[in-house]
């Protein structure tokens, strides 16, 4: 049976629990917080800028929280990649390919960020422009807000695929 440090395993627990739990907090914003303000705006009536500006409450907590967890997470799965190196000593207890797996792992993590930057940001600097307006638009603008909404629920949604699968692979690395 192979003994690993506990330094080791502790950053297999973070790494795992980290993505996990980093994946598992965007998808909740896609696929309850989202839906929940545009039924609001549908079944109570709520104002589209009011629709809006929780919008922008969600995003800017989301802003604060996941980058440091990701970045947690990510220098888990970047120490184990370190660690199981092929001139470290734990590299004949792990299997060959669990150095790339661990560093994929940290890069998928990290990925959230420049997702966000190249797909989201039209998205969502064309939501936080709505955020500024103080008085209710026509139907369309409404309805323009609305598909902003929706589409930016798909767009984080996908990005919440990417520390699940970072996970998945150092769990794969753990396993192999």
């Amino acid at each position: 049976m192979n003994t690993f440090p506990i330094g080791y395993r502790v950053a297999q627990a973070i790494g795992f629990t980290g993505a996990a739990w980093l994946s598992g907090n965007i998808a909740a914003l896609s696929m309850n917080a989202a839906p929940a303000l545009i039924r609001a705006r549908k079944e109570d009536h709520l104002p589209i800028t009011n629709t809006v500006k929780l919008w922008r409450n969600l995003f800017e907590s989301g802003k604060s929280q996941n980058p440091p967890i990701a970045a947690l997470t990510a220098s888990s799965f970047f120490y184990l990649a370190w660690s199981t190196r092929s001139s470290s000593t734990l590299f004949r207890q792990v299997a060959p390919n669990s150095t790339i797996l661990y560093g994929t792992a940290a890069i998928l993590t990290l990925g959230i960020v420049p997702y966000t930057i190249v797909a989201m940001s039209g998205t969502n600097n064309a939501l936080l422009a709505k955020t500024k307006l103080d008085y209710e638009p026509s139907s369309q603008a409404s309805a323009e807000i609305e598909e902003l909404v929706n589409n930016w629920a798909l767009l984080n949604g996908f990005r919440s695929l990417l520390p699940l699968a970072g996970g998945l692979l150092g769990i794969f690395a753990a396993l192999a």
